[in-house]
């Protein structure tokens, strides 16, 4: 329950008014179950097919209520992320951008051209005859999931902050066991709900973009954060509908 209530305090905007403890078991749960609060997020964007929207404005509702429930907190990393990869400053300096709380015009730039195409991409499988709800729900349930990986198999890149008091709590060998269990079970709902082509082709994709967003992590900044992290997630919710979307058409 500790794990829980960890996991809506830090990445849902759900108040949880309660000093909970920051122990070994407790993170390693926290990040253990953090697939299925990107589950409990997609159930809550999943009400927006009861309103008879056109697929432009459902695709945007889902895109509001993903970020509105998260607190914004993916949506922050991956603008700062921008902010600092398009510096193509030195790596240090890089840092500096990183825990700069000011927005620059890179992370402007980018955060707008992602809820554009994310709003786009998703309004344009909503329009096909293959799209089904589950993805909705799976999408940001996988992105959590692919979070829990890469933060097991990376080192953070700085020896202070919240991703390195967390890596150090965490036992990573049972987020790993834990993440695979999430994956494999997300793929196989999906194959059973919609059809098994579509969940392998999620497979292929989902390895292939944890071993080159942990690559790209590596060779530009040494190790994760908790920015960089937030922006697995964004990054990975957009190549899972676009994939969609190459599927179907």
């Amino acid at each position: 329950m500790s794990s829980i209530l960890l996991a809506l305090q830090f990445f849902t905007v759900i108040p949880v008014n309660k000093n909970l403890p920051m122990e070994k078991r407790s993170i390693t749960g926290m990040y253990s179950i953090f697939p299925w609060i990107g589950a409990g997020i997609g159930v809550i964007t999943c009400l927006m097919f009861y309103f008879e929207w056109s697929s432009l404005m459902t695709g945007f509702s889902i895109v509001l209520l993903s970020v509105v429930f998260s607190g914004g907190l993916h949506m922050d990393g991956f603008i700062d992320t921008s902010d600092a990869f398009f510096s193509y400053k030195d790596r240090l300096k890089r840092f500096e951008i990183l825990e700069d709380p000011r927005v620059g015009a890179f992370g402007v730039m980018a955060v707008v051209f992602l809820v554009i195409g994310k709003v786009i991409v998703i309004s344009e499988v909503l329009s096909t005859e293959s799209f089904h709800w589950i993805f909705v729900l799976l999408i940001p349930f996988f992105s959590r999931a692919t979070l829990g990986l890469l933060f097991s198999l990376t080192n953070t890149a700085k020896t202070s902050g919240l991703a390195y008091y967390f890596k150090q709590k965490m036992n990573a060998n049972v987020v790993i066991i834990a993440t695979a269990c999430h994956f494999f079970i997300g793929l196989s709902i999906l194959g059973w709900m919609t059809n098994w082509m579509v969940a392998i082709t999620f497979a292929i994709v989902l390895f292939t973009f944890i071993c080159l967003f942990r690559g790209w992590v590596l060779k530009n900044f040494g190790g994760v954060t908790g920015d960089l992290l937030g922006a697995s997630v964004e990054t990975s919710e957009v190549v899972l509908w676009l994939t969609l979307l190459l599927l179907s058409s």
